[in-house]
């Protein structure tokens, strides 16, 4: 009877049976594991908003909500169902997106004059790799952590800053177009939906945070140059602080965007049915 009933199920058409090499186990033959969890190839479509440096001086959100961040981007992925449990899977990924910044919605409203006005736009390119984990084997809802590097092409950057000099003020553009790299890490959550056999849909939610903010380790351009702006005046003695508007010595802020949009996956399993009716035939033949 223990060799019928898996093959009996496999039959069926249950996709989720998982053969195992440990008969005594409490689960008897077989056990499930989550619908998707499995070998896949997934494209996605999403938004990024960035936070960094150009966004109000690092601080995400301040003075509202600002569609200047706002971009779209696309990526594609590939996950390999983990060998060590019935829970997660492998996911290399590689995306490629516009990333833009603009704090000129603080300065709307404030109303203050644009002597400190920072825009950049660029291309990013990121591969990254990570794992997909699903609590439950009966639920879609999912965690991701990973680890990317990004590349960022900055094809335009404007930033207008200025420094104190006794009561007056001294007013600096930097523009142009440069490069940087920047190791990051990945932190998300979604949840996925069985479409078909073979097909699925997730939601997904994620922060992708810069590890760095250093010249050329960066995503927005800034600052320029480890240690001086354009006019060699001291940004700070590792590269990673800057004169702010007040004319403190502050600390940038790392790089990186918010991330959400919509996947769509292809899913290929072990043939599990395969297998079932393999043993089960060459157990008839031994008979």
């Amino acid at each position: 009877m223990l060799m019928i009933s898996p093959y009996i199920d496999a039959k069926q058409g249950h996709d989720n049976i998982v053969w195992t090499k440990r008969p005594n186990s409490k689960n008897g033959l077989y056990t499930t594991k989550n619908y998707f969890v499995s070998n896949g190839v997934s494209l996605s479509a999403f938004g990024m908003y960035y936070f960094g440096d150009v966004d109000n001086e690092g601080v995400a959100f301040t003075g509202g909500f600002n569609l200047n961040n706002l971009s779209l981007g696309g990526g594609l992925s590939f996950s390999y169902q983990m060998p060590a449990g019935n829970h997660c899977n492998l996911r290399f990924s590689a995306l490629g997106g516009t990333l833009r910044g603009n704090n000129e919605l603080k300065f709307n409203s404030l109303a203050e004059p644009r002597d400190d006005y920072r825009r950049f736009s660029a291309f990013v390119i990121q591969p990254s790799f990570g794992v997909q984990c699903y609590p439950s084997t009966s639920a879609g809802f999912y965690l991701y952590a990973g680890v990317a590097l990004g590349v960022s092409i900055i094809n335009d950057y404007q930033f207008y800053y200025y420094k104190r000099v006794g009561s007056q003020k001294e007013r600096t553009l930097l523009q142009g177009k440069t490069f940087g790299f920047l190791p990051m890490i990945q932190l998300g959550l979604g949840y996925s939906w069985r479409l078909t056999a073979a097909w699925s849909m997730s939601a997904e939610l994620m922060i992708q945070e810069g590890l760095l903010d250093a010249h050329y380790l960066n995503l927005d351009g800034w600052p320029m140059a480890p240690g001086q702006n354009s006019d060699g005046a001291e940004l700070g003695s590792s590269g990673l602080t800057y004169i702010n508007r007040y004319g403190q010595e502050s600390l940038h802020w790392n790089d990186g965007w918010f991330q959400i949009g919509l996947t769509v996956t292809y899913h290929w399993r072990n043939c599990e049915t395969c297998r079932l009716n393999t043993y089960h035939r060459v157990k008839m033949r031994r008979r």
